[in-house]
C-alpha cells in the first residue's frame, strides 16, 4: 500500500519568525518536515495534523493546487498551497531500522528485523532516527513480573518487541497485548497513577524510554504527536475496551478507577449524547456531549476550553455521573473544538505548566 505525501509551498509570509517565502513544507502520514535544520513550530504542527486527517479522507481528485492553507498565527503568519500531491514510493516511506537499532540500543538482531513495521518507529522522521534511538533502552521482563502496577507512578513508556503481557484490574484480565503495543503513555501525559497492572505472561522483550525523554521527543518530533493522537483515538477499542465499556454502561462511578481523559473518550467513542457531571472538591464540573462531541463545559467559574483544561488538570478523584439527553437548544449548539485536539491540547498544557522550570531553561 502506497503512503501519503504532499509538498506545500509558502506563498505568503507576514513576519513569520521561523520560515521564509517560497520554502517548502513536506507532509506525510508519518511526519511533518520543515526546511533545513529549522525548528518545528508546534502551532503549525497542530494545524498540519488536522490538515492531514482531512486530506487522507478525501479523493485525490478533490485536491487543488490553487487552494490556500494558513497557520493560525503567533507573532507572524504564513499561507501555503499544495505544490503537488503524490504517493510516496515504498523506498521513500520506509526505512530499514535493523542496522541502526542493532548498534544504538544493543538490540538482538532477531528483534531488529521488521522493526520498520512497528507504528511508533514509522512515525519518526527517518533523518532523526539515529538521534532518537539512543533514548531507548532494551529490557527483558521475566514471566509473571510486573511491568506496571496499578496505583503506582508511571516510570516509563514501553514498546513491546516480543512476548505477551496481560492488562489486569485486580485479578481480572482485561486484555492481552503483544509486539508493537505501546504501554504507559497515558501516565506520562496526565501525570496520574497507572490505572491497570501490566504483567508479563512469558519472557517479554521491550524498548523503554523514561517520561522526560518521551516528552522531549514529542516536542522535537511533531510526527510523534500525530502518532499519539491516533493511539489515543483507538485505545478504547484495544487494551482497555472491556473495562471502559462496563463503566460506560453503568453511567456512574469514581475517577479513582479511570482518569478523566479516558472517561471523555468513552462517551466520544460511543457517540453519547448527554451531560457528564463530576463532583470535585472545588465544586461540580459539567461537560455536554452531542453524539460524542463536546459542545460546552463548565467548571470553577471557567467555560468551554478553559474549563476542560481545569477538569483535566484535577489530580484528586471525584464521583461522576452521565445523564442522557440534551435540551433542544443544546442540540443545536456548535462544538467547542475537535475532540482529540481539545484533549491533546489540554494534556500538553497540563504537562507544560507542571514543569515551569524546564520551559524557562529552554527559552534562555
Amino acid at each position: 500500500m502506497s503512503a501519503f505525501k504532499a509538498i506545500f509551498q509558502i506563498v505568503e509570509n507576514k513576519k513569520c519568525p521561523l520560515y521564509e517565502l517560497n520554502e517548502n513544507l513536506e507532509l506525510t502520514d508519518k511526519a511533518l518536515l520543515v526546511p533545513g535544520n529549522k525548528p518545528v513550530c508546534l502551532i503549525l504542527a497542530r494545524e498540519m495534523t488536522e490538515l492531514l486527517f482531512s486530506l487522507l479522507s478525501q479523493d485525490k481528485a478533490e485536491s487543488s493546487s490553487d487552494k490556500l492553507f494558513s497557520c493560525s498565527g503567533c507573532s507572524g503568519l504564513i499561507k501555503f498551497k499544495m505544490n503537488f500531491n503524490k504517493a510516496a514510493s515504498q523506498d521513500e516511506a520506509a526505512v530499514s531500522l535493523a542496522q541502526i537499532l542493532g548498534t544504538q540500543t544493543h538490540l538482538p538482531h532477531r528483534l531488529a528485523d521488521g522493526m520498520e513495521n512497528i507504528g511508533i518507529f514509522q512515525a519518526l522522521n527517518k533523518e532523526n532516527l539515529a538521534k532518537v534511538l539512543p533514548c531507548f533502552t532494551y529490557r527483558k521482563f521475566t514471566p509473571n513480573s510486573d511491568i506496571f502496577r496499578k496505583g503506582e507512578e508511571g516510570r516509563y513508556v514501553v514498546i513491546i518487541l516480543s512476548g505477551k503481557v496481560a492488562v489486569l484490574d485486580g485479578e481480572e484480565r482485561i486484555a492481552v497485548l503483544g509486539r508493537g503495543e505501546v504501554l504507559g503513555e497515558m501516565s506520562q501525559f496526565t501525570s496520574q497513577a497507572v490505572c491497570a497492572t501490566v504483567r508479563a505472561i512469558d519472557t517479554t522483550e521491550a524498548l523503554t524510554i523514561n517520561g522526560d525523554e518521551m516528552k522531549k521527543l514529542l516536542s522535537d518530533n511533531p510526527s510523534l504527536y500525530v502518532y499519539f493522537i491516533r493511539l489515543l483515538s483507538d485505545r478504547l477499542t484495544r487494551s482497555n475496551a472491556a473495562r471502559l465499556q462496563e463503566i460506560a454502561s453503568a453511567m456512574s462511578g469514581s475517577l479513582d478507577e479511570i482518569p478523566q481523559v479516558d472517561l471523555f473518550q468513552i462517551f466520544h467513542m460511543n457517540s453519547k449524547t448527554g451531560v457528564l457531571s463530576i463532583e470535585f472538591l472545588k465544586g461540580e464540573a459539567r461537560i455536554s456531549f452531542r453524539e460524542g462531541c463536546i459542545i460546552n463545559a463548565s467548571y470553577a467559574g471557567e467555560k468551554n476550553q478553559e474549563a476542560l483544561y481545569h477538569i483535566i488538570a484535577e489530580k484528586k478523584g471525584g464521583r461522576f455521573k452521565f445523564s442522557p439527553g440534551l435540551s433542544p437548544e443544546e442540540m443545536k449548539a456548535a462544538e467547542i473544538g475537535e475532540f482529540m485536539k481539545l484533549v491533546m491540547d489540554g494534556l500538553r498544557r497540563v504537562d507544560e505548566e507542571s514543569c515551569p522550570d524546564e520551559e524557562e531553561d529552554g527559552d534562555e
